[in-house]
């Protein structure tokens, strides 16, 4: 579960598999054709991880730059990749749960063939997202992020793009509407994102997709309750709650099932939080979220975007959701879309997807390849005043 919010890619490559790519490239005009070539490669590339691939044979490496940045006091590590050819501005890409952080070694294949498709990226490391203590904090960081790629960056001054992983898509659209940036991000990439937090522990605990699929909604994934767990411990006041329950999430995510006795001495704030968490009838959640102490409310009610006034969102979205993902249901990304302005938001529903890995059948790979010249198209500065 600890890997499963970076994007995976297969060696297999598409390419051989897509001949109606091909067919729909010659039939769109000449215009677009090169943007739609390399939306192919990059297709290609994505499919190839650390292997060979076209797009790497016609554009070098790109450079990865370690550098540590502050702004107003707080400091940060990040890592900026410099394109062979800087003509589609900068990108902050945030890293999804990983305790692996920004040198995840698909997070940096993912990076790369960003920065080959013309892309200066940035990927700024963020403790919560690597230890499973999600919060403001990161918002924040993301926020800072946007902030120092703006007064340094080659072409950020016409505005930076956020690209987001998974759970890290609520952090990243927050920190898109603080007020002295939300007109400078100009789209933020959303892959297998959340709407809805209180559906999606739902969803996680009970698998009913409330909003979307129902009980018909694809089982979750066995171990997500337990990274649910992992990703409240840090709001328990009582430091052996924290540690029992860190315990017992390692050993069932290991896939332990055996007793756990020592979750008798648990406080009044752990055997809340482990109530919600082994739950299994949907009707309670409302309930037991009630029950949760103030700290752990409020940390959960911070990140929930459904509960959010989106009209400070001034970016493009661009969803990438899988129709099958058994992380976060689908009916997640459709509902963010619905809850934007017309046209702000657009969805692509990439059956080439799981939650956020690609999937080795390419059962899909046109609408894929859809979202990889959409996000190309924006990335040219100037046709986002077209």
């Amino acid at each position: 579960m600890r890997e499963d919010d970076t994007p995976h890619r297969r060696r297999r490559g598409p390419l051989g598999l897509l001949p109606g790519l091909l067919l729909g490239l010659l039939l769109t005009g000449c215009s677009a054709l090169e943007r739609q070539h390399e939306a192919l490669l990059v297709l290609g590339d994505l499919a190839a991880g650390e292997g060979p691939s076209r797009l790497k044979q016609r554009v070098p490496s790109p450079d990865r730059e370690g550098l540590t940045y502050a702004v107003e006091g707080r400091g940060y590590v990040a890592d900026l990749y410099h394109p062979p050819s800087p003509r589609r501005g900068t990108l902050v890409l945030v890293h999804g749960l990983t305790d692996a952080g920004r040198r995840d070694p698909r997070l940096m294949d993912f990076a790369r063939t960003l920065a080959r498709a013309g892309f200066t990226v940035l990927v700024p490391e963020l403790d919560g997202l690597r230890d499973f203590s999600v919060g403001m904090r990161e918002v924040e960081g993301i926020a800072d992020a946007v902030r120092h790629a703006t007064a340094t960056l080659p072409m950020a001054g016409e505005g930076p793009a956020l690209a987001a992983i998974s759970f890290a898509t609520g952090p990243a659209l927050l920190a898109a509407m603080q007020p002295d940036i939300a007109q400078r991000v100009r789209f933020v990439i959303a892959v297998g994102g959340y709407y809805d937090l209180t559906d999606m522990l739902r969803y996680a605990t009970t698998g009913e997709d409330r909003g979307g699929a129902g009980l018909r909604a694809p089982p979750p994934q066995r171990d997500l309750r337990w990274a649910m767990l992992q990703s409240q411990l840090h709001t328990l006041e009582d430091a052996g709650d924290r540690q029992r329950l860190a315990a017992l999430a390692r050993r069932r995510l290991a896939g332990d099932e055996g007793p756990a006795p020592e979750l008798a001495d648990l406080g009044d704030q752990g055997r809340a939080l482990l109530a919600l968490v082994v739950n299994r009838d949907p009707a309670r959640v409302t309930s037991l979220l009630a029950a949760l102490p103030p700290s752990l409310r409020d940390a959960f009610d911070a990140l929930d975007l459904a509960s959010r006034d989106l009209d400070a969102l001034a970016a493009r979205l661009v969803l990438v959701h899988g129709p099958d993902d058994r992380v976060v249901p689908i009916s997640h990304s459709r509902r963010l879309r619905d809850a934007l302005p017309a046209g702000q938001a657009r969805l692509f529903e990439a059956g080439g997807l799981g939650h956020v890995e690609v999937s080795s059948h390419w059962r899909d790979a046109w609408t894929l390849w859809r979202a990889i010249h959409h996000v190309l198209r924006l990335g040219e500065v100037e046709s986002t005043n077209r």
